[in-house]
């Protein structure tokens, strides 16, 4: 529960500052390298079966992140963070690593790889005990999508397409992870 209160209350800051730096002509005055942010929905096939449950489960959620897609050559990075919820159980990916993307015939594929950690909380559907077991461990995800511009500023992310490997609980859960979303873009490329 304190997480959710302070994911949510992080989730409020940062769409905030977004909003803020998205209505600054200055900035984009500015010579900064380019920078995106990005923001939408997710939809997470959880393998749900090492942990107790009949079969996979069906998250949805948002997800969302910053690049730096272009420091050299195409090469660049990004963090990725999701939050996707069920009636049984919630996951959190707090992800970072490489990303390759060009642009070609005006659209812009990328390919990453992320790694880092990945919360799992069971609930307690209609316990009495605030008891609600929760794991940290290691995630990674293979994935890539596709951006169509809207204009210079604005992106479309039509797809982002993730395998996902996190080992929560002891056990290793293989997941597939599809969002969509709006990028903004700040800086110059």
């Amino acid at each position: 529960m304190e997480v959710q209160r302070v994911l949510k209350a992080h989730m409020k800051a940062a769409l905030c500052g977004l909003l803020i730096l998205a209505a600054c002509p200055a900035l984009f005055a500015q010579k900064l390298p380019l920078i995106e942010a990005w923001g939408g929905y997710s939809h997470l096939r959880y393998e749900a079966k090492p942990l107790g449950f009949s079969d996979q489960l069906d998250l949805n959620g948002w997800n969302g992140g910053v690049s730096l897609p272009d420091l050299y050559q195409g090469f660049g990075i990004a963090a990725d963070v999701s939050g996707h919820y069920t009636k049984p159980m919630e996951v959190f990916n707090f992800l970072i690593g490489p990303q390759y993307s060009y642009q070609w015939k005006g659209v812009r594929p990328y390919g990453h790889l992320l790694i880092g950690k990945a919360r799992v909380r069971l609930r307690q559907l209609g316990a009495s005990t605030q008891f609600e077991p929760s794991d940290l461990a290691r995630s990674v995800a293979f994935g890539g999508g596709l951006d169509l511009p809207f204009t210079s500023r604005i992106w479309i992310r039509a797809v982002q397409a993730d395998y996902m490997i996190t080992s929560n609980f002891g056990g290793t859960q293989h997941d597939i992870r599809l969002s969509t979303g709006v990028i903004v873009r700040f800086g110059k490329r």
